[in-house]
């Protein structure tokens, strides 16, 4: 019984140890640029603050905002983030495609029914899309957006983690240079020499849908769900690995009967080997009695 205290022990000890502050990487950091008409890099009222997802990107590369895929080919980053952006023209198109196939590596947040709370009102041209202007582009690489769900999800991926995501859509219809990953959320494709992972929901990297406590974006405790994780890995960086996730209160019900039905077993065996040992006797055969050494004849 000892021995399943000091395990249980360990266990508790690799479990809260995993919930250390983010810390920057060492030496230089790969470069990373984001366009997006979200509001990353300045609030509402002009004020320049980054948003807290660009808060722990920024511990894993070198972010820099860009307005334009025209200035890709200039910036000389290998990855992008493109987070709901405006409308590009048709050279912006063309130049997108032609940075990501010649090696480069983007993760695109489309979404196709934008939440975002903000207090511009409609029509603001300082607002993001409500809608994505990238759905013709993502069918152009092999994929296709479904219509979007309605309300707020807690979208498992299949490997454990979750994203809270807000009328997200999935994919379907993969071509043969794209696989759909995420249970669906997700989709992997192949650009020519490059790749891009397309994800039908921007409102994911809204801070309140995935931080307990604005100020602390760098604390995982303070995480309610995976996605600092799932977007720095998307990009090609690693943060240390989530919690484990309950993924309904029928699943909690099913874990604390599985946890009372061991826990029983291991009461019953222990009692019956105490038993046992108990019932055993308590030393060892009786030693024999020695042998008379012979008598020396005189």
């Amino acid at each position: 019984m000892a021995g399943l205290g000091f395990a249980l022990l360990a266990l508790a000890i690799s479990w809260f140890a995993r919930e250390h502050r983010i810390e920057p990487s060492p030496g230089k950091r790969a470069e990373l640029e984001v366009i997006s008409g979200l509001p990353l890099f300045w609030r509402e009222n002009g004020v320049k603050a980054d948003a807290p997802i660009i808060t722990v990107l920024r511990q894993r590369f070198d972010v820099r905002p860009v307005d334009s895929p025209l200035a890709l080919e200039k910036g000389g980053a290998g990855m992008l983030l493109l987070a709901q952006p405006r409308a590009f023209s048709l050279d912006e198109q063309v130049a997108l495609d032609a940075w990501i196939g010649k090696g480069g590596k983007a993760l695109i947040l489309a979404d196709p029914q934008l939440r975002w709370p903000m207090d511009w009102p409609l029509g603001d041209r300082r607002r993001p899309p409500a809608v994505t202007l990238l759905a013709a582009m993502i069918e152009y690489w092999g994929v296709r957006m479904t219509p979007p769900s309605s309300g707020e999800q807690r979208h498992f991926l299949g490997d454990g983690r979750v994203l809270t995501i807000y009328s997200a859509a999935v994919f379907e219809n993969a071509g043969p240079d794209c696989r759909i990953v995420g249970r669906g959320l997700a989709a992997r494709c192949m650009v020519g020499k490059g790749s891009v992972t397309i994800v039908a929901d921007a409102d994911l990297i809204d801070d309140r849908l995935w931080l307990a406590d604005p100020a602390a974006p760098l604390e995982p405790a303070q995480w309610t769900a995976d996605t600092p994780q799932f977007v720095a890995e998307a990009l090609g960086a690693l943060l240390p690995a989530g919690r484990r996730w309950v993924r309904s209160g029928e699943a909690l019900v099913n874990a604390l009967r599985w946890a009372v039905v061991v826990g029983i077993f291991w009461a019953a065996l222990g009692t019956v080997l105490f038993r046992r040992r108990a019932a055993a006797p308590s030393g060892l055969s009786p030693p024999r009695p020695d042998r008379p050494e012979p008598v020396k004849e005189g």
